[in-house]
Order: C-alpha cells, then sequence, then structure tokens
C-alpha cells in the first residue's frame, strides 16, 4: 500500500477523489493495481506521479500532455500503469520534472521522457514532447549513479564523480559558466572535477552538489537566496558556475534537496536546515519574509529524510 495527498485535478494521486485529498492510504487488492510489487520509490512532477516498484518496473499516472507518462495515446492516467517501453529495464531509481521524467537502470544508463521544450531531455534536439522513454545516447559511455530533474533542466552524476547537465541555462543553473545557453545535449560540469560527490540536486531554476567531505556547491538563480551566499557573493542573483557555501561548512550536511526557489539541508546529526523563499512558510521558520541564510528547523525530532516542493 502507499499514501497519497494534495491536488488531484489531473489524476497525479492514481485515486478517483476529487480536485484535492487528504491524505489516504491506497490498498492494492490482492496486490494487483501493482503486479503485486512494493513501491521502492515514488516521486512528483507538477502534475504527474511515478512510482518504482521492487521488481524494476515503473508505474505512472497524472497529466500526459507532454508525454511525462511515458506512455502514449492517453491525455491523462486515472490509475497508476507499467511503462511498457521501459519493461525490459531494470530501473533503480527515478525522478520528475515539472513536465518531464528521467530513470537510471541498473546498467547506468538513463532514459528521458516527456517535455523537451527546453532541451531537458538532454536527446540532442529541442522537442515539445517525447512519450517514449530514449535512451540518452551523449551518457551512454558512462555509468550514471544518480539524476535531479529541476523544472526545465536535469542533473546527472556518474559513479567516478563527473557531473552533467543539460536543459535551461537562463539563470546559470547549468553550471557551466557564462557563455553557455540552453542545452538539449548533457555538458559535463568541469568545475566540479577532482571533487569527490556524494550527491546532485536540482530545484526550480538552481542545483546542488554535495561533496563526500561535506562542503556544498550551489549555482543558478539566487534572487531568493535559494544559494545561500554570503560575503562578497551575498547580493548575486544568479551564478553561472558553482561555489562553494561557506556557510554551511560547519554543519556536516549529509543530504540537500532543492524546491522551486528554498532548498533545505539535512545534517550529521539529524538536524535541518532551510533557506530562501518562504511566501508560503516553506522554510519552517513562520512568517519571515526576507532571506536570512541558513536556519535550523526548530524541531524535537531528529530527521532521516527531507524533500522539498514547490
Amino acid at each position: 500500500m502507499y499514501y497519497c495527498w494534495g491536488d488531484n485535478s489531473f489524476r497525479q494521486l492514481g485515486i478517483n477523489a476529487g480536485r484535492r485529498a487528504s491524505p489516504r492510504v491506497v490498498r492494492c487488492r490482492e496486490g494487483a493495481s501493482l503486479g503485486g510489487q512494493q513501491i521502492v520509490q515514488a516521486a512528483c512532477g507538477e502534475r504527474h506521479s511515478l512510482l518504482l516498484l521492487a521488481d524494476g518496473t515503473v508505474w505512472s499516472c497524472g497529466n500526459n500532455s507532454y508525454g511525462q507518462l511515458g506512455r502514449k495515446n492517453i491525455k491523462k492516467s486515472k490509475r497508476p500503469a507499467p511503462i511498457q517501453a521501459l519493461e525490459t529495464q531494470v530501473v533503480v531509481s527515478v525522478s520528475c520534472g515539472k513536465e518531464h521524467s528521467l530513470a537510471i537502470c541498473k546498467t547506468g544508463r538513463i532514459y528521458s521522457w516527456g517535455s523537451g521544450s527546453r532541451g531537458q531531455l538532454g536527446i540532442k534536439e529541442v522537442k515539445d514532447q517525447c512519450s517514449i522513454p530514449k535512451n540518452i545516447a551523449a551518457l551512454s559511455r558512462d555509468k550514471i549513479i544518480q539524476v535531479s530533474c529541476g523544472h526545465y533542466h536535469s542533473i546527472a552524476l556518474t559513479q567516478d564523480g563527473k557531473v552533467f547537465s543539460w536543459g535551461d541555462n537562463d539563470h546559470g543553473q547549468l553550471g557551466l559558466g557564462t557563455n553557455f545557453p540552453s542545452q538539449a545535449s548533457p555538458q559535463r560540469v568541469n568545475s566540479l572535477d577532482g571533487i569527490p560527490l556524494a550527491q546532485v540536486a536540482a530545484g526550480g531554476s538552481h542545483s546542488f552538489a554535495l561533496s563526500l567531505s561535506g562542503t556544498s556547491y550551489g549555482w543558478g538563480r539566487n534572487k531568493e537566496g535559494q544559494l545561500a551566499l554570503s560575503g562578497k557573493n551575498a547580493s548575486v542573483e544568479k551564478s553561472y558556475k558553482p561555489l562553494s557555501i561557506g556557510e554551511l561548512k560547519r554543519f556536516h550536511v549529509t543530504y540537500i534537496s532543492c524546491g522551486d526557489e528554498h532548498t533545505a539541508v539535512l545534517t550529521q546529526d539529524g538536524k535541518v536546515l532551510t533557506f530562501g523563499s518562504n511566501n508560503s512558510g516553506q522554510l519552517g521558520h513562520g512568517l519571515i519574509t526576507k532571506p536570512r541564510g541558513p536556519q535550523i528547523v526548530e524541531s524535537a525530532e531528529l530527521f532521516s529524510q527531507i524533500a522539498c516542493g514547490r
């Protein structure tokens, strides 16, 4: 079984409830609804969802206007159904952007589908939509171990520590420098070469990487302080290259999650810090509206996982 809640206007929750649903359990009768398999990962886009099952298959539901469900000839799917084009692959990880999707296979290959209007599919061409998952051929020589989708850009981390990015670069979120427009093919983020990395994360128009030593690197849009830049960079509204985030060095960060215009980090001792936009209270610091840099979310609990939405 799995639980879901929130906006369901495009059936992105995979249930038949109305436009907005409160938390409810989805019981799979005799396991038939999901092929008798347990869910090992769920990923949410703006109007679609992906479910990765224990057998390595991927199921999708919700809006399919741009092919983000990976299934042809449907406008939306009220219930989760398998992506047949991936049934010959054993998928180990999935990620959703605003209108596109990515999946990593056990072999390290990466597949993309959905909207490619800004090159976020990485298939060497700009396409309004692609409803069938396609292998990103430019990365076929590298074993991908992690992917993350922003609104209109994508980031991948390879087994040997290389970072690739593609898609929209209007705010520098690809980390390639000032002379790079949006990219329809994966580009190596050379400024991170030689840094042993543990994780990459993509937000609305910003990105982060975390090193094995716990150093955080951020780039892209910073208008709301979502990069937590300080010192001479504090007033920078966008960074086209990864910058070491000094404000986070003393917190022993172990995981980073990026929202639309805010960021959350998890520390080694189970604390959570947030920074960026707080126009909907997404930082957990009450009603503050001006960026203040990383602040600890006050709680008596210790946390083990975090995730940011819009």
